[in-house]
């Protein structure tokens, strides 16, 4: 499409916060195993609706060609000049079809449909479930995913899920796609669904919204898909430069002699000599100690039996803790247990934290320090003041993290004990997700936007935990697409299934090989929760060993191996 075509189209710019981070530069794959043979048609169809619905699904991202016009609010954007461009109402129908059509090469198709009813899933996706594992202690599993963790390649899983996507920026800026494409592969008895978009549009909450209003659309409930509230206009504005909030807290910050702004706990905007020291570390680690060859990326499994023991575990100590202090203090008895305590999400957390830093401590008495950046949202957050509440649905960023305080890592995996590791990560969260805490620390990440911003100093050790729980990933269901379900256009063939979520798979594509993080993924509809964690091979192995007291070893399921994603 000629960038005279594109000059008809809308232009819109993202939110300040879409593009204030590196994430805006990572593109974000999906993935869904569906019980039973879904309806193509039937699919492509609802999606139609939907990017008739949301326009910017069937949008561009380009890089701007001009310089933002003042006065117009779009000096407040971000660090690098970026927009969606979104094709008018005239033409919007038009340009989902061509988008769609059989015409169009494969990788550039925004909905790409496969056909392998001669094979089962598990033919070319060998994946596991929870119902299919021990329901009493952490299962670990082979899922080693080398091939995923490479930028630029296709590995057997990418393939089956986004053999269309993008595999970096640059195939966004420069191709004839739309930001958002998905991957549809019919088999014998199931249908898997991937969906590929970049962060500058959306996270993870929001593309739980895209398949949330899919599935409506496929289901009958077309009418309860809304087109998106205040798409284009930025809730974030007033705290970035020039924007009211940020003006009133420089202003308040001159009249007391300080310079700048509030720096949010744990955080660091980098001169030049630290990213330098950084970069050093960094590329030691990279392509001498832990090279992309060595990186796996696995699944671990937490039933809910244990879960709820650690957890209640957990709750205990801190009551007994609380009623201590109270002992010594003189407090109201009153007050013992009602002021903290710790959720199923902080122990998940706890849990990935102590073992995939287990590997690295060198006993109680290693003093180096280690700093963690875990995730909120400010969907379910206070407004900020002098800000207009974020609309339902909202596909932007809204992801908000806090920094747990810097601390020795030999203490944090051999001294501290889950339940206290669990209640720094709830103390953090409610700490740093206060509104006024919130308010300031967006304007200050607004303001250095062009800095590199990170949580921990040079040459600390790091680790980065995501949390997707509150997506609810297995609630997405397509039975009204079922074969021989009474939809529109479906076959006359009836399915077995019952187009409900069988398993969930997802893979970030980075410059940089993934690496120091974990993803609290989703509940599994049999009960437990899904963690994925990435470490060296090496690491894998001594924590299948367990030689930490007081750390569960991860163990592998009885029947042996299980490779998937």
């Amino acid at each position: 499409m000629t960038a005279s075509v594109f000059q008809g189209w809308d232009r819109v710019p993202p939110s300040v916060f879409d593009v204030s981070g590196k994430e805006r530069e990572t593109i974000v794959l999906y993935g869904f195993v569906l019980d039973g043979r879904l309806n193509a048609d039937v699919l492509k169809e609802s999606w139609k609706k939907l990017c008739l619905k949301w326009p910017v699904l069937t949008g561009r991202l380009r890089k701007c060609t001009a310089g933002p016009s003042k006065g117009t609010g779009e000096e407040l954007r971000g660090a690098v000049q970026w927009e969606y461009r979104i094709p008018p109402t005239h033409e919007l129908a038009k340009v989902i079809e061509t988008d769609m059509a059989d015409s169009r090469p494969q990788n550039l198709r925004s909905v790409l449909v496969e056909e392998k009813p001669e094979e089962k899933v598990r033919d070319s996706y060998d994946f596991i479930q929870g119902s299919s594992l021990p329901q009493d202690r952490p299962t670990a599993h082979f899922g080693t995913r080398p091939g995923d963790t490479k930028a630029r390649t296709r590995s057997k899983n990418m393939l089956l899920f986004a053999s269309n996507a993008p595999l970096s920026l640059d195939h966004l800026f420069k191709e004839d796609r739309p930001m958002v494409t998905t991957k549809i592969t019919r088999f014998e008895d199931a249908t898997t669904i991937g969906i590929a978009l970049p962060h500058v549009l959306c996270d993870a909450a929001g593309a739980s919204e895209v398949m949330k209003a899919w599935s409506a659309i496929v289901n009958g409930h077309e009418d309860e898909v809304q087109p998106l509230p205040k798409f284009g206009q930025d809730c974030f504005a007033p705290l970035a430069p020039g924007g009211q909030q940020a003006k009133e807290e420089s202003t308040r910050r001159a009249e007391q002699g300080q310079k700048g702004f509030q720096v949010p706990p744990g955080w660091y905007a980098y001169t030049l000599w630290d990213t330098i020291r950084f970069g050093i570390g960094f590329a030691w680690d990279l392509f001498w100690t832990r090279p992309e060859s060595k990186i796996e990326g696995r699944d671990i499994f937490l039933p809910t039996a244990y879960l709820e023991k650690v957890k209640k575990a957990a709750n205990e100590e801190i009551v007994q803790a609380q009623k201590q202090k109270t002992s010594r203090t003189g407090e109201a008895e009153s007050k013992v247990g009602a002021e903290e305590w710790v959720s199923t999400s902080d122990i998940v957390a706890a849990f990935a934290i102590q073992h995939m830093c287990a590997p690295d401590a060198r006993g109680p008495n290693d003093k180096r320090l280690l700093s963690f950046l875990y995730p909120s949202n400010l969907r379910w957050l206070p407004t900020p003041a002098g800000c207009d509440p974020l609309p339902s649905p909202y596909l932007h960023n809204g992801a908000f993290s806090i920094s747990l305080p810097e601390q020795p890592i030999g203490s944090l995996v051999h001294t501290l004990t889950l339940p206290e590791v669990a209640l720094q990560i709830r103390r953090a969260l409610v700490a740093q997700t206060q509104p006024e805490a919130i308010r300031q620390g967006l304007i200050w990440r607004l303001a250095n936007r062009n800095k590199l911003l990170t949580f921990f100093r040079p040459f600390n050790f790091w680790l980065v935990g995501t949390n997707w729980r509150a997506m609810k990933l297995y609630d997405t269901s397509f039975e009204g697409a079922l074969e021989g379900g009474g939809a529109a256009g479906a076959s006359s063939e009836v399915s077995t299934g019952t187009g409900r979520t069988l398993k969930v798979w997802a893979h970030v594509i980075m410059d940089i090989p993934l690496r120091n993080s974990f993803g609290i993924v989703a509940d599994d509809p049999a009960g437990g929760v899904w963690l994925g964690m990435t470490l060296s091979k090496d690491q894998w192995r001594q924590l299948e060993e367990g030689k930490w007291s007081g750390l569960e070893a991860l163990k592998l399921n009885e029947s042996g191996p299980a490779s998937h994603p």
